[in-house]
């Protein structure tokens, strides 16, 4: 038997914990709870590079020695609240490095509980994501404009609202003016945020030059100059010191005038500076040409800035009017495999750029038939919509799609031959729009982790809404008529072959149905409220199992049994449990408890006060698809979990060499929590090889057994 709770002392908890950050590639940063300023007690490589402090220079300081002119008061304390309740949080704020450069950083506190159950250090994670919050700025700023346009109108208005914005949002302190070219072909300063607009006429740091003169893509850096005493003054008083100034040109290369950054006091552009302002000048150009603002504007709101094509707006918009048409048909969510690694190589740029080619690509196909609608998904995908199509032309148009990678793309100069995953969902008025976005979604991620071109979420929508009809018709008549059955796994000792355990599975044979996969009549079962009762049957057929070779006196092994999580949280639980085994006389190490890993298992403390009393009376307990949750780390602290399963996932990856990393980090983390590892999904000679040299010690899958019915398990176990 395993312990569960936390082993490691407060000191040996201190170094485990400066261990792992370090196999972080984030800026991991360790504070002590203990103290009232709650200080770094160790930072790892990233954090430093993060903030361009030496780690000397952090330990013992705390983020106080990051804040700045524009970190919020109010942030900084619910930061140093949530330390001094040992919460677990996450927080955006911003944050100055040791050169006086700000950015945003996104932080994630887990405190980390020592074997008393006390929380000493906190482990804190640090992201710099000032390219998304500038990111939600502009989108924000678009949006604003575009009420203001709706609403206003009024030209001067609506650049005094832009100047304003961006000096309220914008992560570095400074003012903003706007200056336009008048018909007369002079500079007029329109819009100033927080200096007085008399002073931005005043200085004489700007002049029109040919058009051929100015550079559209560049920043123009200034002196700032006066001839007024008084604007010298006001200068002097506002500690200006330069300009960067970005001309805004219409599409046809005309210059409109120039947005223009005032600098307090002396500051370096940066690159984060002069892409915030490339992407600003098109706002601003489009609110100058007044009588196109509102059709540019709306096509800023539909339109993916990076790439020009449809954003997902206008893809939802688009689907939505298929709808109320009554339109069918099919979603194919489509992602390059190689897109990350091209913005790890030349940056984002060029992934939007990919993104974009690959598109652009396809709908210039000249065997293109279909109708399509199209747009930006994410960052990594773009999404295409379909009318209905059969089967057999629905492949040969994803064939077509798939034949756009045939030939390589010219990427940063370089051509490169790129390969696509895409996810496959079908729409119609049975199905709301965001349950096949999701599906599509789902099929997405099915492929990533299949290893597959091309995943679908469904092949017939009828067929499947029907065949879900059905299942749970037919679901009460089979718990009433006993038509579920277990099948066994054996689990295996990696080391001596032996068979040391069973998993308890569920299977369904409806003189109805036929065969229902588990796949199928679980979430039905979950749905409809029929979980429990499947559960109970399930554990009553293994109990009585046990109990019948106990009487006999034939050899015994523990059997695991999964519980769903919406039957472990129900109120019943635990004394539905305690009450069949009591019934069949089964002994705590005979049976044991599986929860899967996944978004319902929320409530920690419900589940740390169940899995606590079953353990308190002996009853060890497992997660099961350990993983490929959302909270796998915060289980293990909070969790008194005796064993965790590897889901099959990461050991059919596992001669890659990240995921190999992953496995093994698994395994060696659960050794020093002295909680048992089993891997499953085992099919291969090599799988059982790498597993046994990173120290695995259990195993199942069917390279030993396939799950096979109660009478086969119990030959096998009367064999050996």
């Amino acid at each position: 038997m395993y312990k569960t709770k936390m082993p490691l002392t407060k000191d040996e908890l201190f170094p485990f914990l400066c261990n792992l950050s370090e196999q972080f590639h984030i800026g991991i940063a360790i504070i002590s709870l203990e103290r009232n300023d709650y200080p770094f007690v160790y930072v790892n490589e990233a954090f430093t590079t993060l903030t361009g402090y030496l780690q000397n220079e952090l330990i013992e300081e705390n983020f106080d020695l990051l804040n700045g002119i524009k970190t919020s008061i109010e942030h900084n304390e619910e930061l140093f609240f949530n330390f001094a309740n040992k919460n677990s949080f996450e927080k955006n704020i911003i944050h100055y490095k040791k050169d006086g450069s700000a950015f945003w950083n996104h932080i994630t506190c887990q405190p980390i509980k020592d074997h008393n159950d006390i929380a000493s250090y906190a482990i804190i994670h640090c992201k710099d994501i000032t390219e998304q919050m500038l990111s939600k700025m502009l989108s924000k700023l678009e949006h604003e404009v575009y009420i203001d346009l709706e609403e206003n109108g009024e030209l001067n208005n609506i650049l005094q609202l832009i100047t304003e914005k961006v000096e309220e949002y914008y992560i570095r302190d400074i003012y903003c003016a706007i200056h336009i070219v008048n018909p007369e072909r002079n500079l007029t300063a329109i819009a100033s945020g927080s200096l007085p607009l008399s002073l931005i006429k005043t200085m004489n740091h700007l002049e029109i030059g040919g058009a051929t003169g100015y550079n559209e893509s560049v920043i123009y850096i200034n002196d700032i100059a006066t001839t007024s005493h008084d604007s010298n003054k006001l200068i002097k008083r506002y500690n200006l010191s330069s300009c960067w100034s970005k001309p805004i040109f219409t599409n046809e290369k005309i210059l409109l005038g120039y947005f223009s950054i005032y600098i307090k006091e002396e500051m370096q552009l940066r690159l984060v500076d002069i892409e915030f302002l490339k992407k600003l000048s098109p706002i601003v150009a489009l609110s100058m040409k007044y009588v196109k603002q509102k059709q540019e504007l709306k096509k800023l709101a539909f339109f993916d800035m990076t790439t020009g094509i449809p954003n997902y707006n206008n893809f939802y918009t688009s689907l939505a009017t298929w709808a109320d048409q009554k339109i069918k048909g099919s979603l194919l969510l489509i992602q390059p495999n190689e897109y990350s690694s091209i913005v790890d190589l030349y940056g984002r740029k060029f992934g939007d750029e990919l993104i974009g080619q690959i598109v652009h690509r396809f709908l210039s196909m000249n065997e293109l038939s279909e109708e399509v609608i199209y747009g930006r998904f994410s960052t990594t995908s773009f999404i295409l919509g379909v009318k209905q199509t059969d089967g057999e032309n629905l492949d040969q148009f994803i064939n077509q799609i798939i034949q756009v990678t045939s030939i390589p793309f010219t990427i940063a100069e370089r051509e490169i031959f790129i390969t696509l995953r895409i996810g496959v969902s079908h729409f119609n008025k049975d199905l709301t729009i965001d349950e096949s976005i999701r599906r599509a979604d789902t099929a997405l991620t099915k492929s990533r982790l299949q290893n597959s071109v091309v995943s679908y979420f469904e092949m017939g929508s009828d067929e499947i809404i029907q065949r879900e009809l059905n299942i749970l018709n037919q679901l009460q008549f089979g718990i009433q008529n006993e038509e579920f059955t277990v099948h066994l796994q054996p689990k295996i000792n990696l080391n001596t072959d032996e068979i040391e355990g069973f998993e308890a599975l569920a299977r369904w044979y409806s003189p109805v149905l036929g065969h229902v996969s588990p796949a199928e009549f679980i979430p039905s079962a979950e749905k409809s409220g029929k979980i429990n009762e499947v559960d109970i049957l399930i554990l009553r057929k293994v109990l009585k199992f046990q109990n019948v070779r106990l009487s006999r006196g034939l050899k015994m092994v523990p059997i695991a049994v999964n519980i769903s999580p919406v039957h472990f949280y129900s109120e019943t639980f635990v004394k539905d449990f305690l009450s069949l085994v009591e019934e069949y006389e089964i002994t705590p190490d005979l049976i044991k408890i599986e929860v899967t890993e996944s978004v319902e298992l929320f409530d920690f403390r419900k589940a740390k006060e169940i899995l606590l009393e079953l353990n308190e009376l002996g009853y060890e307990s497992s997660i099961d698809d350990f993983g490929v949750g959302f909270s796998s780390l915060s289980y293990l602290q909070q969790l008194p979990f005796s064993e965790i399963k590897i889901d099959r996932s990461f050991i059919n990856s596992i001669n890659n060499s990240d995921m190999h990393a992953v496995v093994q980090t698994i395994v060696q983390l659960a050794e020093k929590l002295r909680m048992h590892v089993v891997a499953e999904g085992i099919e291969t000679p090599e799988q059982y090889s790498i597993l046994q040299q990173i120290g695995c010690k259990s195993g199942q899958g069917y390279y030993f057994h396939k799950p096979m019915p109660l009478e086969e398990a119990e030959n096998l176990l009367d064999s050996i």
